[in-house]
């Protein structure tokens, strides 16, 4: 019995990679419709789309592509990687667009005219292009990343191997390997070819869902714990926090400074709500220029609180000195026309928990303010 090969339609295979590249790309952009903020989600379904116009223009056609179609072809598919490099940059909120996404298209069309009669210069630039656009697009997610996302580590892996692919393929220009399953990358398009464009196409449009995924929900996280108006971390997140710092301690003593904003109600009677909010937030800046990041947080209204893995006397010199730079900056903020001040409470215990030492610092903010306020008043 004669076994007789399996062979791919490349026309079949073409067919189905410009149905697939279109609803990846859909699915791309109609996950940015949902959300609105994932900007790089409409450039990379862009991306999906324009190399999916590229691929079926240049090879749906009975007869050999014109120059025109040449041209606009490898352009859509040139312009689709510049699509891709894009979509990394917003996604990294990066400024500059325009120019990356076309610079390429733009080289490919001025050399064009020179190299239409050449299929081995054609292969050589386009691929030239794209690999360079693909690994600019790994090493922008690996380099610049905003959050350490796991999908977008997976990303950079297959962006590499993308521009690995298509370098590889522009050698091929210059010379061939005598393997033909090899040399058949070369050609214009090829079951091969198409084979890894429809593995690798699903798989990177799946990893940059997943990122915007990751993205949401770290952004989701976060939100739940950052105060909106001061930037600073809220209860909550202060909480967490501190618990985890006394627990790295060992028994080792720690400091508790408990804040309270001085006549703050008639700060936003005299002034309005909206001068209130920005002294709120030129105290949640000082605290951020002053202490360790994730030791400090506002626990609500006026009140903010710090917990400091050091003794005594260092946590009230800590005190006097954003005591201090609220006074002059607070004062400068309302033009000069108003005091601004606060009270300070301070509590040191070895082997504290956070209860017991937000209720003995407590304790020392209520007599700081027994005290004539803007004092700094140890337990």
């Amino acid at each position: 019995m004669t076994t007789i090969p399996m062979v791919l339609d490349p026309a079949t295979l073409t067919v189905a990679f410009v149905l697939l590249s279109a609803v990846l790309g859909t699915l791309l952009i109609f996950s940015w419709t949902l959300n609105r903020r994932l900007n790089a989600m409409a450039w990379w379904g862009s991306a999906f789309w324009l190399i999916g116009i590229g691929i079926g223009a240049a090879n749906l056609g009975k007869a050999p592509p014109s120059y025109t179609v040449l041209l606009l072809a490898n352009g859509s598919g040139i312009l689709s990687y510049g699509a891709l490099y894009v979509g990394c940059r917003i996604f990294n909120d990066r400024p500059g667009i325009i120019l990356p996404g076309g610079l390429g298209v733009a080289i490919w069309a001025a050399a064009f005219p020179f190299i239409y009669d050449s299929q081995g210069y054609r292969l050589i630039l386009a691929s030239l292009l794209t690999g360079g656009y693909a690994a600019l697009s790994a090493w922008e997610l690996w380099r610049h990343a905003v959050q350490a996302l796991a999908s977008q580590r997976v990303a950079v892996v297959l962006l590499s191997g993308l521009a690995v692919f298509n370098l590889l393929r522009g050698s091929l220009g210059i010379s061939l390997t005598s393997v033909p399953w090899i040399d058949s990358f070369g050609r214009r398009w090829s079951p091969e070819m198409a084979l890894f464009l429809v593995v690798i196409g699903p798989t990177l449009a799946f990893m940059f869902l997943s990122m915007a995924k990751e993205r949401l929900k770290f952004e989701y996280k976060q939100a739940a714990l950052v105060d909106d108006l001061t930037g600073i971390p809220n209860r909550r997140a202060f909480l967490q926090a501190a618990s985890k710092l006394l627990d790295r301690l060992n028994g080792r003593p720690a400091s508790c400074l408990l804040f309270d904003l001085d006549n703050f109600k008639a700060i936003n009677d005299r002034f309005g709500h909206a001068a209130g909010d920005h002294i709120l937030s030129i105290f949640g800046r000082i605290l951020t220029e002053k202490l360790p990041k994730g030791s400090f947080g506002r626990l609500g209204g006026e009140e903010f609180a710090a917990i400091l893995p050091v003794d005594a006397r260092d946590a009230a010199a800590v005190a006097e000195t954003i005591r201090h730079a609220f006074s002059v900056t607070g004062k400068a903020a309302l033009g000069g026309d108003e005091d601004v001040t606060v009270s300070i409470g301070c509590a040191t215990i070895p082997q504290a928990r956070t209860e017991d030492l937000l209720r003995r610092a407590d304790h020392a903010l209520y007599r700081a303010k027994e005290s004539g306020r803007n004092i700094v008043v140890a337990a």
